[in-house]
């Protein structure tokens, strides 16, 4: 997230802000940005079986994935 933190005259702040503080002071603002929204997680569960299976059958899979270890 990024930060940016500047030495302020209080006098430039706008009367809002000046609330409270010194009128010839100065303070120091920081600007941060808004984090973004969380977006809802999808689990891995429900996308099972979701697109077609390119790979192959169950048994080539499992004989490709063998033969990789070795075990073949």
């Amino acid at each position: 997230m990024n930060k940016i933190v500047r030495d302020y005259p209080v006098d430039q702040l706008p009367a809002n802000l000046r609330d409270g503080l010194p009128e010839h002071g100065r303070v120091e603002i920081e600007f941060r940005a808004a984090a973004e929204p969380v977006r809802p997680r999808v689990k891995l569960a429900d996308l099972a079986g979701s697109v077609p299976n390119v790979h192959g059958t169950m048994e080539e899979i499992i004989q490709h994935i063998r033969k990789l270890r070795g075990h073949e």
